[in-house]
């Protein structure tokens, strides 16, 4: 699959003692492996075709990315300066996928755009023997453009983000690249 990394769960995740859930915050989550997240895309372009699963995984990502984010970001207090601070922010989202495993990634190119690299996608390596023949990293462009959107809430004027997948281990290429763009 990809480069084994090991996981360092920050310190605010814990389990409710009652009933054992693990807690981000005072908030319940369950962590699925890559394998599974994988496989869920997988059953939904076969279920409901792959535009539309597609658009579902981006755009489910990115509100979700966004909504769990901006609610870290109230709960630390974070704030940014300006436009510098917010473009040092966003060149760092590729380091946090690899805490969680889904590649290694890393920036190439920052300003207004950002152009991201990630190595090894968990969901691209394992989607490559699908054959689909195109993009597949739908979740990593929502969750790229849902931290974009949470932290630019910082900076007037608030900008949006888009995020698409321009090379893909999945399609062919050697690594995954993502164009960040403001919509």
């Amino acid at each position: 699959m990809g480069e084994k990394v090991m996981v360092d769960f920050p310190g605010f995740i814990t389990r409710d003692k009652n009933n054992r859930h693990l807690l981000v915050g005072d908030d319940s989550h369950v962590l699925l492996s890559n394998t599974i997240i994988a496989d869920l895309h997988r059953q939904l372009f076969d279920s409901l075709g792959f535009d539309e699963a597609a658009r579902l995984i981006y755009g489910a990502t990115k509100k979700g990315t966004l909504e769990v984010q901006s609610n870290l970001i109230r709960a630390y207090r974070v704030t940014l300066k300006g436009g510098d601070d917010l473009e040092n922010r966003i060149s760092r989202f590729p380091l946090y996928i690899q805490t969680f495993g889904h590649g290694k990634g890393k920036t190439i190119e920052r300003g207004k755009e950002f152009l991201f690299e990630v190595k090894n996608s968990s969901i691209a390596e394992y989607l490559k023997e699908s054959q689909l023949g195109r993009p597949v990293c739908y979740f990593l462009c929502g969750f790229f453009a849902g931290m974009a959107e949470a932290y630019a809430a910082l900076v007037e004027p608030a900008t949006h983000y888009d995020c698409v997948e321009t090379k893909c281990i999945a399609a062919g290429a050697s690594n995954c690249e993502f164009k960040l763009s403001p919509s």
